[in-house]
């Protein structure tokens, strides 16, 4: 009510004309389940009233069916989540069963202009330098002053002069667009005149604009979304008409005008990110609600039998009392998370530095109190959360539903050790994840780099205390110096000779050098006021005022608009997979084996119970615990080779990747350039243009840095002697933006190095043919500069003293002298020089026939001459621009992404959209990147590979799997890693499904021939725990006995169900035999002894068969002696239902299990090659 009185005068306003969706909603999961149980419902009490006579029995199947925990659970949600964003003002229901839709929901589109706020800030001058603070300052001014609207307005004062106005993008609008990520929904905008900038990589689709109307181009998507069968969400505060054809129209009042015609009314971004915050809590709600509901109508039908006590509809009744309480939790967690924090919008690089001191002096610091005695809650929790994980396996409500209907059956003891599986799995596998990311934090802790913090006295002297990065604030003062890793976003107040090699954020190779005078308008390459977090200082010194920490970065900040949607990596998904196909046939062996009962006159009770421990036994539950531990040993023993893997579940992928990216610069480069080719003039050696060439560069004495070309002339001309001068330059002209090359003077002889065209312009009597040998260099992709010399006379080495009053006069005589007469040298050719190990990883690759991809910054010419030489075969039409990529729509692009393979002029925006068009088009791609500018890129990738030389960088933060010290060729190791390990489970998963088969079929036969199960749920559990969990799990974690070479793609479905067709056949036949031995010369149980023997030794005969490695031995020898004296120890013995064997039983257990290994042994050497392996 108050939220409703809150809005009510917006919400009284006249509401524009509305429009409806056009075709037929697609039907929810509750809806799908509450029609299936209707007709289960109908045919259940039609078959109960027939074979029974008896209404009430018929009366209570009928309501045994009722799906109640469905839609108690749905409702619970709703309305939980409806009033909890009522009392905290952030939305309003307008539709009462909006909310209700949310599970539902699998696109959203975003109104652009919801994305910016009404703020106006300067984005632009035209008429005037670009540069000119004093212009920017009168147009902040006008700005401040004037009511403007976004465009462009002349200048107060400075006549021609005009000012860009733009709205402000909203602080919440990355927040709001990761969280559409982590709902894995489809994200599509408008590409509307205003721009989405820096928030156009988060976007799955941008739709043109239709006309000059954002709100038609808007109804046209949704009308096209919702004919595709999607169902649709509109977050917009204008457009109307795509708000009401929406599924769920999302309106955020505006300032003035119109009240949205929507399903939800919101105030602003924040309840937005509520919203879709709840997105995937209400698809979790709905999941629950159906297993619920599954579970408790399973339940209740076991009670309709009538030697079990109760009655029918108390589970059902039981189920939706908890699917309330589930539904209001869900829903509470959704309504108790904290927003996000806003990103800032202050723009620091266009203050000065006392606008910079005072703007960061008024802010807040939080005040929070050390904690010293959080450490061990911490792991508590931690270890909490992650047994919570493992029990969220989709074997846990099977598992348990078993164990209630055991229970429930007269059996609780055997309940009571299904739970205790259950639960002791998870928890072995918790302790193994927990311990092994521990590790790892420890081993990411170790690769960051630490901070120095400055605190100035009031005296004015200044400690300086070294922290984590982490621990700094905004405002706080930080100094860098020469290879410091700049640990924070920051506004610089103090420098001298500072430059930042920003490669790594930017992809620009040469160091930037910084300035104090602000930049205002300037995009992030060219901010040469600011320092960025990851990038290293390449020389100088500087002290900088921190202006943003850890996600608000812009390192952060671009990484986190893309997530990794990829929920379907890890081996517990894949396997999940697996298990959802085989559960049902575990309940159809279950079921088989009560009927057979029944058939066999065995009581109805009994003949249940022997179904449903069968079922159960028949679940593979040591699934989870072999796919945790396989993946963290695997992430483990790639740690020795080199590769840090940040999430184990993403070695399983490596197993089954289609196609590599990999960046150039920096990746498959070193980001270190060095001459490659020196071509000569007439008349002029080799070593004469190195001598000239280096000459021509800047002493590099006294500094710790230089030029990254300067350096790699210097490399050069160090291998001829006498090459490199002893002492500095008379005179030296260096490079400069206008001035494409440098000079010195030595004595007599003037040097120049520099562009082709300009240099070769200023040289008398060049070959006609000159210019061919420069085309030439460049198609090779060398950075070509030309070679000149001259000789002065002495009046011109005497207009060159240096007049300490006017140095410029020097270097524009210099500069004038430079202008002609000169004598053309020869060539050098500088490229970036290839990781070692870069073209053999390519080379077997190929081997492996696993395509690549070369995503580039560079020039197209420089991109294909690279990837040639590192052995890359290459067409001309193989080569593709950013320019051309923009221009391609979805589907061209998916076809782009299968035929070229190098990418060229790419922006990081670029890089995500390849990597998600391979994606799209049913690849699983890996990148490879170093830099911030690949971050968002491998992020996208299935597999994210971050290589890491030096320093810290964002791509590592992004990536799933780091390459430690610069070495690529761990990439190959990390690959076979995959997909060895896809070998080793495949092996440990025929093991689980192999025995759980022969048990299975044994227990089939035996019913079909006694009309009981031979073994009990107790003794299918010892054979789950000791020929199962176990020795599956050490195959799955050591070495295969027969390596397999890469080239798998994930598990071999075909292969694997014949191992545990061969598996099962082979077991079942030995038990059998066994059982039958068992029975001639014994009673029931001390067959059912010798069967269970058999049973387990034939399982671990057959594990040894394909490995022997020594743990597996350890485990196998371990397991049999565990056996041995379960059934030997007498009270435990009769406890598992069990009695001790002599010298005869265990000879006919044993006797039986030599013949089937040998047969097993045997068959594979009458299949074909391909079989056999």
């Amino acid at each position: 009510t108050r939220a409703w009185a809150r809005r009510e005068p917006e919400l009284a306003r006249p509401a524009a004309p509305s429009a409806q969706r056009t075709t037929e909603s697609p039907e929810s999961p509750v809806d799908h389940n509450l029609q299936r149980g209707t007709w289960i419902q109908a045919i259940g009490a039609a078959v109960v009233a027939a074979t029974s006579r008896d209404p009430e029995l018929a009366g209570n199947a009928a309501l045994v069916a009722v799906p109640k925990a469905t839609r108690a659970t749905h409702e619970s949600f709703a309305a939980t989540l409806g009033r909890g964003l009522a009392n905290r003002d952030e939305a309003l229901q307008v539709d009462p069963d909006s909310l209700r839709r949310l599970d539902r929901i699998d696109v959203v589109i975003l109104d652009p202009r919801v994305l910016r706020t009404a703020a106006l800030r300067l984005a632009g001058l035209r008429g005037t330098d670009e540069k000119d603070l004093t212009a920017w300052e009168s147009a902040r001014e006008m700005l401040a002053t004037g009511d403007l609207r976004p465009g462009w307005h002349p200048v107060p004062g400075r006549p021609g002069t005009e000012a860009l106005v733009a709205p402000a993008p909203h602080p919440l609008a990355a927040a709001t667009l990761a969280e559409t990520q982590r709902a894995q929904v489809r994200t599509v905008t408008v590409d509307d005149s205003a721009g989405l900038g820096v928030l156009r990589p988060a976007f799955d689709e941008i739709a043109p604009l239709t006309g000059d109307s954002i709100d038609v181009t808007l109804l046209h998507a949704v009308r096209d979304y919702q004919q595709d069968g999607h169902t649709v969400a509109v977050v917009s505060s204008a457009a109307a008409q795509a708000l009401s054809a929406a599924d769920l129209g999302i309106g955020i009042l505006p300032d003035d005008g119109e009240p949205p015609v929507a399903d939800l009314i919101v105030d602003d971004l924040s309840g937005v990110w509520r919203v879709l915050h709840a997105l995937p809590a209400a698809q979790e709600a709905t999941r629950l609600g159906i297993a619920l509901s599954t579970g408790a109508s399973a339940l209740g039908s076991m009670l309709l039998i009538p030697t079990v006590r109760g009655r029918g509809p108390e589970p059902v009744a039981l189920g939706a009392a908890v699917g309330l309480v589930s539904g209001y939790w869900t829903a509470r967690r959704v309504i108790t998370a904290p927003l996000p924090r806003p990103v800032p919008v202050e723009e620091w690089h266009a203050m000065s530095v006392e606008q910079a001191r005072a703007a960061l002096s008024s802010l807040s610091r939080p005040d929070v109190a050390p904690d010293t005695g959080t450490a061990g809650r911490h792991v508590v929790w931690q270890f909490l959360d992650a047994v919570r994980d493992e029990l969220s396996d989709p074997l846990t409500p099977v598992l348990g539903l078993g164990a209630a209907a055991t229970a429930l059956l007269g059996a609780p003891l055997d309940a009571l050790m299904v739970g205790s599986v259950l639960v002791s799995n998870a928890v072995l596998a918790a302790g193994q994840r927990l311990s092994a990311e521990l590790r790892l934090d420890r081993l990411l802790a170790e690769q960051i780099p630490p901070a120095w913090k400055v605190t100035i006295r009031p005296d004015g002297t200044r400690d300086r205390v070294q922290v984590l990065p982490e621990q700094l604030e905004r405002g706080d003062l930080i100094e860098v110096g020469p290879d410091d890793v700049v640990p924070a976003d920051a506004r610089l107040v103090e420098l001298e000779k500072l430059e930042v090699d920003e490669s790594s954020l930017t992809g620009e190779s040469l160091p930037v050098t910084k300035q104090l005078d602000a930049t205002p308008g300037a995009e992030l390459a060219e901010r040469r006021c600011m320092l960025f977090a990851g990038t290293t200082v390449a020389s100088g010194n500087g002290l900088a005022l921190v202006t943003a920490v850890g996600p608000d970065t812009e390192v952060r900040r671009a990484a986190d608009l893309v997530t990794s949607r990829h929920g379907d990596i890890g081996l517990t998904h894949q396997l999940g997979q697996i298990t959802t196909r085989t559960w049902p046939l575990s309940l159809m062996a279950g079921g088989l084996v009560s009927v057979l009962g029944v058939l066999r006159a065995t009581r109805l009770q009994q003949a249940v119970a022997n179904g449903v421990s069968v079922a159960v036994a028949a679940v593979p539950e040591g699934m989870p615990v072999v796919a945790t531990l396989a993946q963290h040993a695997s992430a483990q023993r790639l740690t020795k080779s080199g590769v840090l893997v940040r999430v184990p579940r993403s070695v399983e992928a490596l197993g089954r990747v289609d196609v590599v990216c990999f960046d150039k610069t920096g990746t498959l480069s070193e980001n270190r350039l060095r001459v490659t080719e020196v071509r000569t003039a007439a008349d002029h050696s080799r070593d004469e243009v190195l001598r000239c060439a280096e000459r021509a560069t800047a002493s590099a004495k006294g500094q710790s840095h230089i030029d990254a070309t300067d350096a790699a002339i210097v490399a050069a001309a160090a291998q001829v002697p006498g090459a490199v001068a002893s002492g500095t330059a008379d005179a030296h002209l260096p490079f400069r933006s206008g001035r494409p090359f440098a000079a010195s003077v030595f004595g007599a002889e003037l040097t120049i190095k520099g562009a082709p065209e300009v240099v070769l312009a200023a040289c008398d009597h060049v070959a006609a043919d000159i210019h061919d040998v420069v085309e030439q260099l460049a198609d090779e992709g060398l950075r070509v500069l030309a070679v000149a010399r001259r000789e002065l006379s002495p009046a011109q080495v005497q207009s060159l003293s240096a007049d300490p009053d006017d140095p410029e006069a020097q270097l524009a005589t210099l500069a004038q002298q430079c202008a002609d007469g000169l004598t053309l040298v020869g060539f050098v050719g500088i490229a970036d020089t290839p990781r070692a190990g870069s073209a053999g990883l390519l080379a077997e690759l190929e081997r492996r026939q696993v395509p690549i991809r070369m995503i580039t910054g560079d020039h197209p010419t420089t991109g294909r001459a690279i990837a040639r030489k590192m052995g890359v075969r290459l067409s001309a039409d193989q080569v593709i621009t950013g320019t051309e990529w923009e221009a391609l729509s979805g589907t061209e692009q998916e076809r782009a992404v299968a035929e070229r393979v190098v990418f060229a002029r790419m922006s990081p925006a670029n890089k995500v959209q390849v990597v998600q068009a391979l994606e799209r088009s049913g690849k699983v791609s890996a990148m490879v990147g170093d830099g911030a500018n690949d971050a968002a890129a491998i992020r996208a990738a299935t597999v994210g590979i971050g290589i890491v030389a030096q320093g810290s960088d964002a791509a590592h933060t992004a990536a799933d799997v780091v390459l430690l010290d610069g070495k690529i060729e761990t990439l190959l190791d990390a690959l076979n890693e995959g997909s060895q390990l896809w070998q080793r489970v495949q092996a440990a998963v025929a093991v689980l499904l192999g025995g759980n088969a022969s048990g299975a079929l044994f227990a089939i036969i035996g019913s079909a021939l006694t009309g009981q199960a031979p073994l009990t749920t107790r003794q299918l559990l010892l054979v789950n725990i000791v020929t199962d969990a176990f020795p599956a799990t050490a195959l799955a974690i050591s070495q295969p006995r027969r390596p397999m070479p890469f080239g798998g793609r994930g598990p071999d479905e075909k292969a694997l169900l014949r191992a545990v067709t061969l598996r099962g056949t082979t077991t079942a036949s030995a038990t059998l035999a066994a059982w039958f031995m068992g029975r001639l010369t014994g009673f029931p149980r001390r067959a059912s002894t010798v069967a269970l023997v058999a049973l387990v030794s034939t399982q671990l005969a057959q594990t040894l068969l394909e490995s022997r490695s020594p743990m597996v031995l350890a485990t196998a020898g371990g397991s049999f002696a565990a056996l041995a004296l379960l059934i030997s120890i007498p009270g435990i013995s009769q406890f598992m239902g069990c009695t001790p064997l002599g010298p005869i039983g265990w000879g006919q257990a044993l006797a039986s299990t030599a013949a089937a290994i040998a047969g097993a042994a045997i068959v594979p050497r009458f299949l074909s090659p391909a079989e056999a392996h």
